[in-house]
């Protein structure tokens, strides 16, 4: 394939922005035709890997959610990267994503007890002055 995409669905999913632009048109090799919309630079790494890697993916609106890299299968290039799907998470990302999860609710939590609180503030005031 000659461009990495990305479908646009998982880009709203993921609440990434994107360059709206209309793209040349490209054939995979199963021979379906692509229009993209736009374009993004997205970072990856191989599963059990730290090097990360910044590429500009073409924002597709059709079909399944997919996110496929130009090199992936590649013989020429093969370094063992295959088509990226939304896999099963490793324990540790799991662990990652539950520990995150329950520190934006706290922020959250935390947050509207200090709104409530000013509230609660806001109106002793107003009664102590009203008296």
């Amino acid at each position: 394939m000659p461009y990495s995409i990305v479908q646009k669905s998982l880009l709203e999913d993921w609440q990434l922005q994107y360059a709206l632009r209309q793209e040349p048109k490209f054939t995979d090799k199963r021979g379906r035709t692509h229009t993209p919309i736009g374009h993004v630079e997205l970072q990856w790494h191989k599963a059990g890997f730290l090097l990360e890697n910044t590429e500009t993916f073409y924002v597709v609106d059709s079909g399944a959610p997919i996110v496929a890299l130009k090199h992936a299968g590649d013989k020429a290039t093969d370094s063992g990267i295959r088509p990226v799907g939304l896999g099963a998470q490793t324990p540790e990302e799991q662990q990652g994503s539950q520990a995150q999860k329950k520190a934006e609710v706290k922020k959250e939590r935390d947050e509207e007890k200090r709104r409530q609180e000013e509230r609660d503030r806001e109106k002793q005031q107003g009664q102590s002055s009203g008296k």
